[in-house]
């Protein structure tokens, strides 16, 4: 009987090592952010499935593919046959590979989701506003795990910024992600009027310049800046500042950098927290549903002075 359940015991046991197997077989090893990653197959399913299930509102780009082929993709959202301009926000994720939050690919559905009801983003929609989702615009990193695309290189260094006399656009990533903003603000009349770029791991807001010895910006576009920083503080309790003020180095080619050069757009880099953000998805659609109040003329300067004071920046830190 003893021989019987020791045997009963072990099969149990195989059983379940097989299930764990499987399990760990549908995700990736952890991001430097301490959160497994999905496979790159399982985001391209999500995506069109969100197509599928909000097809009044989403439409899926592939515009153009990896240095290893995989397919580069966004995702738009906007009511259609809305006249234009559209005020549009972009969030983008994972442009460094290991630093995926598991809120960049959550994020777009949890914000349609509420769009289905009266309220911010219903009303946004409603009123010709538009949103511009790149849940993962490093793929090749993200399946690899590394900071760098296939080429060995640093994708957050890899934008145009002419202040700073910087070319960029070597890379297929960059390059394909920017001429494809640039067609959708044509042929979709979209207006890109703040963005937010995902990273990992100090804890931090950062708007521009990122660069060395950089212009002033101008009082009032940091006054927003510092308005949007305030509400993401409310909600999550980082930091807002330069990159060289808060994290200590100057990097050059920042996507934020582009995009407020290029477009004027509040551009930001979310500077996630180490094993912290997963847990945080609702306070991030919060504070996205504060922007577009912002955007709409709808957050008032007392709100904005209630804001308690920041934290400081988190030890764990890496490269903007």
């Amino acid at each position: 009987m003893k021989r019987r359940s020791a045997l009963a015991w072990l099969a149990t046991l195989g059983i379940t090592q097989i299930l764990i197997i499987q399990a760990r077989a549908d995700i990736l090893p952890w991001s430097d952010a301490g959160v497994s990653r999905p496979k790159y197959e399982h985001i391209l399913k999500w995506e069109s499935g969100l197509e599928k299930k909000f097809s009044s509102l989403v439409r899926i780009v592939e515009y153009g593919k990896t240095p290893k082929g995989l397919p580069l993709r966004l995702i738009l959202v906007k009511k259609p046959n809305m006249p234009g301009p559209h005020p549009t926000l972009i969030m983008s994720g994972s442009t460094h590979g290991n630093e995926y939050l598991h809120i960049e690919d959550r994020l777009p559905e949890e914000i349609l989701k509420k769009a289905q009801d009266p309220g911010v983003f219903a009303r946004f929609l409603d009123e010709g506003g538009a949103f511009v989702f790149v849940p993962i615009l490093n793929p090749d990193g993200f399946v690899a795990g590394t900071r760098e695309n296939s080429h060995y290189e640093d994708l957050n260094r890899d934008w145009t910024v002419r202040p700073a006399e910087y070319v960029g656009f070597r890379e297929p990533e960059t390059k394909q992600l920017a001429d494809a903003l640039e067609r959708l603000k044509d042929e979709a009349s979209l207006s890109y009027k703040v963005s937010v770029d995902y990273h990992c791991c100090a804890g931090a807001l950062l708007y521009p310049w990122s660069f060395k010895n950089p212009p002033a910006l101008p009082a009032e576009v940091l006054e927003q800046f510092k308005t949007l920083g305030a509400l993401a503080m409310s909600h999550l309790g980082v930091d807002i500042g330069r990159t060289g003020d808060l994290l200590g180095y100057a990097p050059t080619g920042t996507t934020k950098d582009y995009y407020y050069d290029h477009y004027g757009t509040l551009s930001l880099t979310y500077e996630g927290k180490y094993r912290v953000e997963p847990s945080q998805l609702e306070k991030h659609v919060a504070w996205w549903s504060d922007m577009v109040s912002f955007l709409q003329g709808e957050s008032k300067p007392s709100m904005i002075a209630k804001q308690r004071t920041a934290p400081k920046v988190l030890e764990r830190r890496s490269a903007d």
